[in-house]
């Protein structure tokens, strides 16, 4: 006969603490496990998306563009960029336009002589009154529809201030835009 309402359960041996643990172990791991293998396959998922929406983040410059570019930025013959059949990428691109232009030290007519054969398209930021209050002129210098090089220019004095690119996803506080300002119309 009992003497208490309550049945205690029986004491582990230390043996048993063990391959209790063990076995919780086990069951943790095992189900962590299913669900971590599925992540390199989103991951990868995720990637090609990322890469067919953005190609410039993983294809190279093409060799018609590549061509304009070296003559524009007026890039030596033996300069790696300009090698035919040498990957390009647009961080290279962004490099040479920056060695190109330095900013600070270049003057926004300077960069439109340049690059007058390479869709452009202007922005601006206006006060309500109608002042405008900067000014961005956005290149469409490869065949990336999506990727644009920005040259930011001071008002007054109209030196380029800042050289920017669009970012490649997780990089951008904003949305990225499938296509940039003088690609829209483009075909």
């Amino acid at each position: 006969m009992l003497r208490s309402r309550y049945l205690k359960a029986p004491a582990l041996s230390v043996g048993g603490k063990v391959r209790l643990a063990f076995g919780s172990l086990l069951c943790v791991i095992g189900l962590a496990g299913c669900g971590l293998a599925q992540i390199p396959d989103n991951i990868h998922r995720y990637e090609t998306r990322q890469a067919a929406r953005y190609p410039w983040t993983v294809e190279a410059i093409n060799e018609e563009h590549k061509t304009k570019l070296c003559q524009a930025l007026q890039l030596e013959i033996n300069d790696p960029f300009c090698q035919a059949g040498a990957r390009v990428t647009t961080t290279e691109l962004m490099h040479a336009v920056k060695q190109r232009f330095p900013v600070n030290r270049t003057t926004y007519p300077e960069v439109a002589t340049a690059l007058q054969g390479f869709p452009v398209a202007v922005e601006e930021s206006k006060l309500p009154t109608g002042e405008v209050t900067s000014r961005s002129y956005a290149y469409l210098l490869t065949q990336f529809h999506g990727f644009c090089t920005y040259f930011d220019i001071n008002l007054d004095t109209q030196v380029v201030e800042r050289i920017d690119n669009t970012k490649a996803p997780g990089l951008s506080d904003g949305p990225i835009p499938e296509v940039c300002g003088p690609a829209m119309g483009q075909p």
